[in-house]
């Protein structure tokens, strides 16, 4: 689902302008007191538009309360502080997805002089430019990537922390024996759930004992 972008309401845009208009802009902006309705506003949109469904790890919280969604900055605005109220930078994230992707750098080019425009430009799967299922496969609580956005994505927002703590893994999630495993048993057929039971219940090894397991 590509999202619509917010429309902001006639205050929050002069708001908006307004900073846009300074030349020196910094985050800290955000948490300012004056800005609250605005951040309700875009969560309110978001919220609504997504679904109520994280725009990285897509599952589902039927709450529309505040404090349970993060409004979420694709191009950090600690970062890029220019980009803070960009429609198209905007969405919201559980908050185990935001703590996650914290500030890394998402865009190809870091020193782009305006917002992208084009998924191209993003190293991670993007709301506004990006079917997510074009790049990440779900079953259940396992994901799985299509594309090298995609498991830029699940690795940038541990999307199989679930995994992790739920069924237990063989491999930490920083382990590439993880992601190889997923795709070899998807390309023998198997359902990723059908892989979450395969890989479930290990303790991470690196011993000869520790691969014959993992072959049985």
């Amino acid at each position: 689902m590509v999202l619509n972008p917010v429309v902001y309401c006639e205050s929050s845009a002069a708001l908006v302008a307004r900073y846009d208009a300074e030349p020196d802009k910094v985050s800290t902006y955000w948490s300012d007191e004056e800005v609250n309705p605005v951040r309700l506003e875009i969560k309110a949109h978001y919220i609504k538009e997504q679904q109520h469904l994280c725009c990285y790890c897509r599952l589902p919280d039927p709450s529309t309360h505040g404090l349970d969604w993060d409004v979420e900055h694709v191009v950090s605005k600690k970062r890029r502080p220019e980009f803070m109220f960009t429609q198209v930078n905007l969405g919201v994230a559980c908050k185990e997805c935001n703590g996650s992707k914290r500030d890394k750098e998402t865009l190809v080019d870091p020193s782009a002089a305006t917002y992208p425009s084009s998924s191209d430009a993003f190293l991670v799967v993007h709301p506004h430019f990006d079917e997510w299922s074009d790049h990440i496969l779900r079953d259940d609580l396992t994901y799985a990537s299509f594309t090298v956005k995609g498991k830029w994505t699940i690795e940038a927002c541990r999307l199989n922390r679930f995994n992790e703590r739920v069924i237990g893994l063989r491999f930490p999630l920083s382990d590439s024996r993880y992601e190889d495993q997923v795709r070899s048993l998807l390309a023998d057929g198997s359902t990723l759930q059908e892989i979450a039971n395969h890989i479930q219940l290990s303790v991470p090894t690196d011993t000869a004992e520790g691969s014959d397991h993992l072959a049985s």
